[in-house]
């Protein structure tokens, strides 16, 4: 929660007169709650300081930490609330901007997300966060177009940023240029060569190109770095199954299981492996 402060020293400036020193300690007192983890003592003193000073300009960093708190609270309508009182006194601000897209975006409404995030872009078109929340909204709404000059902006800000090359990897593979998909994710594993989900994905993309071994050698690389999966085994399974590698495919089965896959759902593939 140490992350829901802006800065102190925006907070924490003097005051003349008493009225406003009572605010700062309203301020201060929660400022330490916060990094105490008493968020409800935090959210009573943040409310206490709203009383005591409504029309503080300072209010907009109160608003935004209150809906950090709400947030963390799992109260996300209350959070969503909390942000817009902000940014209604700061509608540019980025952090705020971000906090609220990205919350939009947990919560399934794009559209609202989409927005925020290009107010973020318009205030500073380099944030690479924002870019690549921004195209993966514009190919889960399918606008190809929009999301590919918005993952390669980000990627030429930042060339070995790994949302940026798997999403542009994965669009490709939407968008039925699998050579071009391929590549990226050679590039991808070159650069992160530990990470199992990498091979699990171009294993898919192997299968849907024709190519069931290369497939099945980067299923046995993902077991490999991550054998508690058991939807990497699972794949490789139904890989096997469809080679006629009957045997492998029902240890594979079996293995599944083993990890928590219900038997029952796989019965149809175990006589199959028979």
């Amino acid at each position: 929660m140490r992350t829901i402060i802006l800065t102190l020293t925006t907070l924490l400036s003097f005051f003349t007169s008493q009225a406003q020193t009572t605010y700062e300690e309203c301020v201060e007192q929660a400022l330490k709650a916060t990094y105490a983890d008493s968020l409800d003592k935090a959210e009573t003193l943040f409310k206490e300081a709203l009383k005591k000073s409504p029309a503080d300009h300072r209010n907009s960093l109160i608003f935004y930490n209150l809906g950090k708190i709400k947030a963390s609270q799992g109260l996300n309508d209350n959070a969503i609330e909390y942000y817009t009182l902000a940014l209604n006194n700061v509608p540019l601000s980025v952090p705020i901007l971000m906090a609220r897209a990205n919350l939009y975006l947990e919560m399934g409404n794009d559209a609202k997300a989409y927005v925020d995030y290009c107010n973020v872009l318009d205030t500073n078109p380099e944030n690479t966060e924002a870019l690549a929340y921004r195209a993966y909204i514009n190919t889960h709404a399918r606008r190809y177009d929009q999301a590919r000059m918005d993952y390669e902006r980000l990627l030429k800000l930042s060339p070995d940023h790994y949302v940026g090359l798997l999403g542009l990897a994965l669009l490709e593979q939407n968008t039925q240029h699998l050579p071009k998909a391929l590549e990226l994710m050679e590039q991808l594993i070159e650069k992160y060569p530990d990470k199992a989900e990498l091979y699990s994905i171009r294993a898919d993309m192997e299968a849907e190109n024709k190519q069931p071994e290369l497939a099945i050698m980067d299923l046995d690389k993902a077991v490999e770095l991550s054998p508690e999966n058991s939807n990497y085994v699972l794949a490789r399974a139904y890989l096997h199954l469809e080679k006629g590698n009957k045997s492998q495919a029902k240890k594979d089965f079996e293995t599944a299981i083993s990890l928590g896959v219900p038997r029952s759902g796989l019965r149809s593939e175990l006589k199959q492996c028979k």
